[in-house]
């Protein structure tokens, strides 16, 4: 189903002088170079399940921040937040250019049980925008809340970066849905969420897992997702209509053309339903006036499939709609397979679109 909107200490300068033919280290001198100064290095802020929050907590490990977001509060652009190992039970929004970076996904668990924003800052994890870049990784994030600014969407990791300069990796995570939302097999969850992100995104090295859909993203500026597992997906049923599960959504439904939406060396497995789905344009997304225009372009290369039968399932689906959209893609040696009644890769343009595709050396089946 296609989401419907309503929506501790820096480091010192050295530098050499002579003094009596000798050279000895002056420190802390300013302008005694023709260079300019080099920047300084970043801070990193700790955070632990015994921390405290303060106003200066996180400056080292003995005085580390309770939650993640005091530590964000009291980092500046460029700092690395560390999280040490444990459970939780919290939500991060992140609103400048850090690192935020946990154990190990095995070993810390940022878990959303019971946490409603109820506001724009949705998902367990919510990158907004930063002013610069943004790297996630060495997490296990979990049980979103079916926030109520997202339609009761719950949503694991939600990306709106709107500045084009800035740039995101979401990497070496796991990314569930958990067992905390009752009704996930009606909500719609979604494992990653990108939401108007014109920010550069990577998604590399993830395991999603349990959530409808393994990643939307929607309206993006240029995306690589690489070397991720999705697996097993859920089905939703709404209205008395059962929706098979999709693994990797580009949409592009808002006027205009995005390009560079490539997917590659991504496996998707251990569910009934679509793998990879492209489309441009789309009658019930992200605009005020319908048709919803927009164009989109991309690569999809040497990903796997294994993936079940449903019902209008299609391993890879590249769908164009609507006059003055256009559907570009190159498909490179993609292989595996889906099981009846599932299709393995089919094309659909309708009312004028065009769907423009490159294939070579591509191999999935479907078996019955």
């Amino acid at each position: 189903m296609r989401r419907e909107s309503t929506l501790s200490g820096h480091g010192i300068k050295k530098i050499l002088a002579v003094v009596a033919g000798t050279l000895v280290p002056l420190i802390g001198i300013v302008g005694v170079t023709s260079g300019s100064a080099s920047a300084l290095p970043p801070n990193t802020l700790y955070v632990s399940t015994t921390g405290t929050d303060t106003p200066s907590c996180g400056a080292t490990p003995s005085t580390a921040c309770a939650t993640v977001n005091a530590a964000i509060g009291n980092a500046v652009a460029g700092d690395t937040v560390k999280v040490e190992a444990g459970h939780y039970n919290q939500t991060v929004t992140i609103d400048k250019a850090i690192r935020l970076l946990g154990a190990g996904a095995g070993r810390t668990t940022l878990d959303g049980t019971g946490i409603d924003s109820s506001g724009p800052n949705y998902g367990v994890v919510y990158v907004g925008t930063t002013g610069g870049a943004v790297e996630v990784s060495g997490f296990t994030i979990t049980n979103p809340f079916p926030d109520s600014y997202t339609g009761g969407e719950p949503e694991v990791v939600a990306l709106a970066d709107t500045n084009t300069a800035d740039s995101v990796v979401i990497t070496h995570n796991v990314i569930s849905e958990g067992s905390s939302d009752v009704a996930a097999d009606t909500d719609f969850p979604i494992g990653i969420d990108t939401f108007q992100n014109a920010a550069t995104t990577t998604i590399s090295h993830n395991t999603v897992t349990g959530t409808f859909q393994g990643a939307l993203l929607e309206d993006n500026g240029p995306a690589s997702f690489a070397n991720n597992k999705i697996k097993n997906l859920i089905a939703v049923t709404s209205d008395a209509v059962t929706y098979p599960p999709e693994g990797l959504f580009f949409l592009s439904d808002l006027s205009g053309s995005i390009t560079g939406q490539d997917a590659s060396h991504n496996r998707f497995s251990h569910y009934a339903g679509y793998g990879i789905i492209m489309e441009a344009g789309y009658d019930n997304g992200n605009c005020t006036d319908t048709p919803c225009n927009g164009s989109i372009a991309g690569t999809l290369a040497n990903n796997r499939l294994a993936l079940g039968g449903a019902s209008g399932a299609i391993g890879i689906d590249l769908q164009s709609e609507f006059n003055g959209n256009d559907l570009t893609v190159n498909l490179t040696d993609n292989h595996g397979y889906v099981t009846d009644p599932s299709q393995a890769i089919v094309q659909q343009a309708t009312e004028g679109a065009t769907i423009s595709v490159t294939q070579t050396g591509n191999h999935i089946a479907v078996h019955p």
